[in-house]
């Protein structure tokens, strides 16, 4: 009875140790599973805030992004809009161009055309007055070929000529020459010669500074020292035919010129009743040929002076 008493006994007790273990293993188990989720569970928060700082960059970054967006879609218009005024102001300025170049064509044709009457009116004037007296000696024939006389000039011609000479140089008047021209009945003139002065297809010195100052001064030498003298201003150009200008012809741009020239002596001071202009285009050159020296040499204008007795 006692064997089997403890014989339960050392079972039960074994039973319990058993239990007893067990739950320990159990527990232990169970422990160390905490330790792990609780581990996992720091990692998994760590991420959390990782991604929560990643996301809040993001948000940031994409913030940046479009407000940069809406900057330069800002700037795309203002420089569309600044390129089409820059346009429109292109355009307003080549139409102020144009129409400025329209009104100088108008005012120089006005001029040409002012010249031309008041040529007409003096012509007849002078016929009015002299019906049938010669030209006088010291004022040309209009009927014959202007030339250059180089040498054996009258006594009375080159003493002119030397006075002249002489009051331009009083003056400060530098580059004009004072030349002795005959026609071809021998009558003799003294010219003050302007050279190739007025640019191409143009009627006027605006553009030439020294020219302009050359007139002026021999308005004001003719004002002083020749006051009752009559004084013809002739234009001459080369041969080459008017093309782009609206001149027409090289006749109405030499008178143009001779014009503008007249102006300027008359502006000076010079009687404007004193004055009278002729325009021969290229038909009385000085030199032959088609060379550019030839060409610049008889593109001028000539001021003939002649002292009334």
């Amino acid at each position: 009875m006692r064997r089997v008493i403890s014989t339960n006994g050392a079972l039960l007790l074994v039973g319990l140790l058993a239990v007893t273990l067990m739950t320990g293993c159990t527990r232990s188990r169970s422990t160390d599973r905490a330790k792990v989720l609780e581990a996992e569970n720091i990692n998994l928060r760590q991420k959390a805030t990782t991604m929560e700082q990643q996301m809040r960059s993001a948000h940031v970054a994409q913030d940046d992004t479009i407000a940069r967006e809406q900057q330069l879609r800002a700037e795309l218009v203002a420089a569309r809009q600044d390129g089409e005024a820059a346009e429109a102001a292109r355009a307003q300025a080549l139409a102020a161009r144009t129409r400025l170049i329209d009104t100088q064509n108008d005012l120089s044709k006005a001029e040409l055309a002012l010249i031309e009457s008041n040529r007409r009116f003096e012509a007849l004037q002078r016929e009015r007055i002299q019906p049938v007296q010669p030209a006088p000696r010291a004022v040309a024939s209009r009927g014959g070929p202007t030339r250059l006389r180089m040498g054996g000039a009258s006594p009375q011609a080159e003493a002119m000529r030397r006075d002249l000479q002489s009051q331009l140089s009083s003056y400060g008047v530098r580059g004009l020459k004072v030349e002795v021209r005959t026609d071809n009945t021998g009558t003799e003139r003294v010219a003050i010669v302007l050279p190739d002065a007025f640019p191409s297809g143009k009627a006027t010195l605006a553009y030439n500074a020294s020219a302009v100052k050359a007139v002026i001064s021999v308005g004001k030498m003719i004002k002083n020292h020749y006051p009752n003298s009559s004084v013809v201003v002739e234009g001459h150009t080369d041969s080459d035919p008017i093309r782009k200008s609206g001149w027409g012809t090289n006749e109405n741009l030499s008178r143009a010129r001779a014009g503008a020239v007249e102006n300027l002596l008359t502006n000076s001071g010079v009687p404007a009743r004193s004055v009278s202009t002729e325009g021969f285009g290229a038909a009385r050159p000085l030199a032959q040929g088609n060379t550019k020296r030839a060409k610049s040499r008889n593109r001028r204008v000539e001021i003939f002076i002649s002292p009334r007795s």
